[in-house]
């Protein structure tokens, strides 16, 4: 017993020794602005949210050393809560440094070296995007406002261009390094605009992606895959003008077409576009159609208040939280006015589908006058 007690112990202070390692990290700050002469830099890690060391420095250098969990993803920075962020890479066992003077030069592992390279590829995009853009300005002062057609459609497709040279750089640099802690700094960073589909099939066997940094990636991922044309509808309950919890099952998939019409009373656009969505309701209703407003309202009385301003008279649901909507976070909505067009068996035929394309498609549907 005495020997097992012992292993299991020894396996312990093995385990311990493998994920709390010594690292080393040096800072030289050669900056020669008045602006940025800190005496106290800090190493944060991005995971735990936290700082796991700090250091005052010696004549603008800063040196870093203790035991951490390696490898992790940290920072330098210049508070102790992670903000001012002077650099980011992986904290693992090879040596860094970071020398900062215009920009951050970062030297270290081959990881580090293929995180700097990618987010090199992407700033270099982001270079030629602002020359599009001072182009665009100089342009438009040029014309009075006017822009050619021609010339405007050139900007357009050399902004194109250079968006899809950065996501190509982008999705090349995670599937590259899909094994180590590169993809996953990137995916937290850039999850939110990168292509559903190509997120949907990388997730299938990637390691981390259980990891604290990626939830609001799959926040997103999950919210569109809700919505996708061809998903059935997910239920949700909510509260309408009389104060009775309401599911949406309680309208979609039960034989009849239903917008989804996410709102608010404070939203301009939302309120220009209601009498159109009025008008459609009124018309169709009495065929089969459906519309269930959603709103984003936290105020109860601006709420009921614009419902009966401008006579909507369907179906009104609300939990008065705002953009923490339970219905908007499911489908994640993250701009409104936001619609939802549900087929009579409850499946997601149309998003986004406002004004004449949804007056279209339900001429289509029920017919003309």
């Amino acid at each position: 017993m005495k020997k097992i007690v012992l292993g299991v112990l020894f396996l312990f202070w093995i385990t311990l020794i493998s994920a709390q390692t010594t690292y080393t990290v040096k800072f030289v700050n050669k900056y020669k602005g008045e602006d940025f002469r800190p005496d106290k830099m800090y190493l944060f890690s991005i995971e735990k949210k936290m700082a796991i060391d700090s250091v005052v420095g010696k004549e603008g250098v800063f040196t870093f050393t203790g035991q951490a969990d390696r490898p992790q993803l940290a920072s330098i920075c210049g508070t102790a809560d992670g903000f001012y962020v002077i650099a980011a890479f992986i904290l693992d066992e090879i040596p860094i440094e970071v020398t900062f003077e215009t920009a951050p030069k970062i030297q270290g592992s081959v990881e580090n070296d293929r995180m700097v390279q990618i987010t090199n590829a992407i700033a270099e995009g982001g270079q030629q995007q602002r020359a599009i853009q001072m182009e665009a300005e100089r342009l438009a002062e040029k014309y009075q406002g006017e822009l050619p057609d021609t010339v405007a459609r050139r900007l357009d497709l050399e902004w194109e261009k250079v968006s899809r040279q950065q996501m190509t750089a982008l999705e090349n640099g995670v599937l590259e390094n899909k094994d180590n802690l590169v993809s996953l700094y990137f995916l937290m960073n850039y999850g939110d605009v990168m292509d559903i589909d190509f997120l949907n099939a990388y997730f299938e066997d990637y390691k981390y992606k259980d990891s604290k940094l990626l939830e609001k990636v799959f926040q997103r991922l999950d919210g569109e895959n809700r919505k996708r044309v061809g998903a059935l509808f997910t239920d949700f309950t909510m509260t309408d003008l009389n104060g009775n919890d309401r599911k949406l099952s309680d309208y979609a998939g039960k034989g009849q077409y239903v917008l989804l019409d996410f709102w608010a009373s404070w939203c301009a656009p939302c309120r220009m576009e209601m009498p159109k969505i009025k008008e459609l309701y009124d018309r169709y209703h009495s065929k089969g159609f459906q519309i269930v407003g959603i709103s984003l309202d936290n105020q109860e009385k601006a709420w009921k208040s614009a419902v009966a301003e401008m006579k909507m008279n369907w179906v009104q649901l609300s939990d008065l939280k705002g953009w923490k909507n339970v219905a908007a976070g499911l489908y994640y909505v993250r701009e409104i006015p936001a619609t939802l067009l549900l087929d009579p068996s409850g499946k997601i035929v149309a998003v986004g589908w406002r004004g004449e394309e949804l007056e279209q498609k339900l001429v289509e549907i029920y017919g003309g006058e």
